[in-house]
């Protein structure tokens, strides 16, 4: 049994969520974050155990082709979470976000439009607009309380100038897990346009409530034209060490993409990063385990909760990865100070929907923190939105 209800104190580490508070919200104090999408659970013991082993030696110099070490563990890992791919697919990198730069500074060109789901991750549209691409936002519509793709919607806005779509599944921010039916849609909407495809993947065994299912299997096309990138950086609560990987079944796209990881560097991998992988896809299934349990506890609180207590603020029901995207703009507060409120009276931080392609009065919930804090959180939100 692993302790998640253990309080780690993460301050004075040059943690990102923690220690960036005062210099953000001067003057405010006791704020709990629960914006940035790491955990405040302590790594699985075995993962600790595999650095300290490395640690006795005491040079950390340079790795071998780490391909040849690490893609037999990754194969093996994700065939038996169903993915149909080979084991020359994988190529290792330092990290998703690099690599998503990288396949759109080579398969794309300076001017090129890049469809992109909203609402959307930050770092897509970051990525996007730094490589001077022009996003094409595809606003997805909700229906019943889920959130979906609206194709159709931008199908007069594509032209020759569109060369990608960039998919996220599980979804962040609103914890879709796609299904078949709307994946084949996205397929057959890429392939009718000539669109490559980036599906990011790297929730996918944050399966809460459903079975989750990579584009690739949807067909041929889908196989030919995606790379799909994950990590186990989100899974085990490594974000830091920077390691990555990407599936490319078309050998032209896998050729291309190679030589310009060796020209940028961007397909090393740093000495922990390789020790990562080892110890979390061999030793880490009991701690994951109990990991997923414990986020579904505390997704199922949060619903119940604002179901409860605040029914005007809507929680969209998460079906993968541990954030929540909920809905102030009926909350009876002006939307545009719900994330001064959430700071300056509640002392809760959660991601502004705004910096998700622009959505006024919702906020990102990061749920993967010890219960006792949790429960803290929705107390304060209560306390102020009642």
């Amino acid at each position: 049994m692993y302790n998640f209800d253990k309080i780690v104190n993460r301050k004075n580490t040059n943690c990102y969520k923690w220690d960036s508070l005062t210099a953000k919200y001067e003057g405010v104090d006791d704020i709990i974050p629960m914006g940035i999408a790491d955990m405040d659970f302590e790594v699985c013991t075995e993962i600790e155990q595999a650095f300290k082993e490395r640690i006795k030696h005491p040079v950390y110099g340079y790795s071998l082709d780490v391909n040849k070490e690490l893609a037999p563990i990754i194969y093996d890992r994700y065939k038996k979470k169903g993915y149909d791919i080979k084991l020359d697919d994988i190529v290792i990198g330092t990290g998703v976000v690099y690599i998503i730069n990288l396949i759109i500074r080579t398969f794309t060109k300076v001017g090129d439009k890049i469809v992109l789901p909203t609402p959307y991750y930050t770092p897509f549209g970051t990525v996007i607009e730094n490589n001077d691409r022009i996003i094409l936002p595809c606003k997805m519509k909700l229906v019943d309380g889920i959130y979906k793709m609206d194709l159709e919607s931008i199908e007069n806005q594509i032209d020759e100038k569109t060369t990608m779509f960039i998919f996220c599944n599980p979804h962040n921010p609103t914890g879709r897990i796609f299904d078949e039916e709307e994946m084949l849609e996205v397929v057959d909407f890429c392939q009718r346009h000539n669109l490559l495809i980036i599906s990011d993947e790297i929730h996918s065994d944050f399966t809460l409530t459903k079975s989750f299912q990579p584009i690739i299997n949807i067909n041929e096309f889908a196989k030919n034209n995606t790379f799909t990138v994950s990590s186990c950086t989100k899974t085990y609560n490594l974000a830091g060490l920077k390691v990555a990987f990407c599936f490319i079944s078309n050998p032209q796209l896998r050729e291309l993409y190679s030589k310009a990881a060796k020209h940028t560097g961007l397909g090393s991998v740093n000495v922990f990063g390789i020790e990562a992988i080892k110890a979390t896809y061999l030793k880490g299934q009991q701690w994951e385990k109990e990991m997923l349990e414990y986020i579904k506890e505390n997704r199922d609180y949060v619903l119940d909760f604002f179901a409860e207590k605040l029914p005007n603020i809507k929680v969209n029901p998460s079906e993968g990865t541990y954030v929540l995207w909920i809905d102030f703009t009926k909350s009876g507060k002006n939307v545009e100070e719900i994330q001064n409120i959430l700071i300056n009276e509640c002392k809760v931080e959660l991601n502004d929907g705004r910096i998700y392609g622009g959505y006024v009065g919702f906020g990102r919930m990061n749920i993967a923190l010890p219960r006792c804090c949790l429960i803290e959180a929705c107390d304060r939100i209560y306390s102020v939105f009642k």
